[in-house]
């Protein structure tokens, strides 16, 4: 039965659209509603506990895990509840101390066979679906209060770092004890069903629609004709599937990963005097320092390209930087969507350039 579940459910729609906050000085607290927790840098799961049946993790691509310490240790817990069923919202990361690790050191613990590594799995908790197969439409900050009171005394699956702020001030200190000294990704902040997330610096996920064949000294063009590649095309999805420009990259990207990004030219769908025009399939994560108005070009994609079908005022990224791919991003509205520029950016920037 279990697995005629697995078959028809995905876990896709559960994952809240987020907005972005630019800086700490934008959140709007409001008192006893507002909920701001900790991120990590994992992997967002769906959980099912079932004290008659199977208890698992599932994954965006369907990998169900069923068996390892911080599982068993959430199971243990959840046996001592009077319910016997609960669907959870979790993120599977991992942790050295006190201390959660990056994405990629997640990936290689988690995929590994050492009993050690694994150890090291943790489970955040950050949202409760249904307990007993009824949803629970309780206000955030109940759910997380009720979570914690679950798993009390677990080291390994516990309710991620939250706080209820009244002034601005509560948000700086949490901020600084979790992000800046333990080194979580960044902040979800709730105001019931409006979330947003805020992260050190501005960064998003964007796909690479193309790649760039020359820069205004010729440069790229020459390595290219040497096999390497220096500075990708970046773009955004609209909620119609239009491909919006964000803006190009080439910071990050060092000699060894040119010369691998060459073989994006296998995936090219057309060529002109600047670009390289490839199959949209590669997001890649790219941190910025600041946002500046643009006049951007919108794409709908063909197997034969790109076609121009509009342009629109959006922002294009200060001094972008690679910071890595992400294999478990799709080219999709809601992976690589216009939603993930902080609001009012337009507008602000805007404003400075009138100062």
């Amino acid at each position: 039965m279990i697995e005629d579940f697995m078959l028809d459910f995905r876990i896709d729609h559960y994952k809240p659209k987020m907005r972005v906050y630019k800086s700490l000085s934008d959140v709007a607290i409001i008192p006893d509603l507002t909920v701001a927790q900790v991120k990590a840098d994992g992997e967002f799961n769906y959980l099912r506990y079932e004290r008659n049946g199977e208890t698992f993790t599932l994954n965006k691509w369907g990998r169900k895990r069923m068996d390892f310490p911080a599982l068993n240790e959430l199971k243990e817990a959840l046996s001592r509840q009077l319910f016997t069923e609960a669907e959870l919202l979790v993120e599977l990361f991992a942790m050295e101390g006190d201390k959660p690790l990056k994405l990629p050191q997640f990936i290689h613990y988690v995929k590994s066979k050492n009993p050690q590594l694994i150890e090291k799995i943790c489970i955040g908790v950050w949202d409760i679906i249904s307990i007993d197969g009824k949803p629970i439409n309780e206000n955030h900050a109940w759910k997380l209060q009720e979570a914690t009171n679950w798993l009390q005394g677990c080291q390994k699956a516990f309710v991620l770092p939250y706080i209820q702020p009244k002034h601005h001030i509560d948000l700086e200190t949490f901020w600084k004890i979790y992000v800046k000294k333990l080194g979580y990704e960044g902040l979800v902040i709730r105001h019931n069903s409006q979330i947003y997330k805020l992260k050190p610096k501005g960064e998003l996920d964007a796909v690479v629609i193309a790649i760039n064949k020359k820069t205004g000294y010729g440069k790229a063009l020459k390595l290219l004709e040497q096999g390497y590649v220096t500075s990708l095309h970046l773009a955004l999805i609209n909620e119609n599937g239009e491909f919006v420009e964000i803006g190009d990259v080439a910071s990050g990207i060092d000699l060894q990963l040119r010369k691998a990004l060459y073989q994006l030219l296998d995936f090219k769908v057309a060529e002109d005097e600047n670009k390289i025009w490839i199959k949209p399939f590669l997001v890649a994560n790219v941190e910025y320092t600041e946002l500046f108005p643009s006049e951007n070009k919108v794409y709908r994609y063909t197997p034969q390209g790109y076609i121009e079908t509009a342009k629109t005022n959006l922002v294009r990224l200060r001094h972008p930087r690679l910071f890595r791919f992400r294999p478990d991003k799709q080219p999709t509205p809601q992976d690589v969507g216009l939603n993930q520029i902080p609001e009012n950016a337009l507008l602000r920037e805007k404003n400075y350039e009138n100062l």
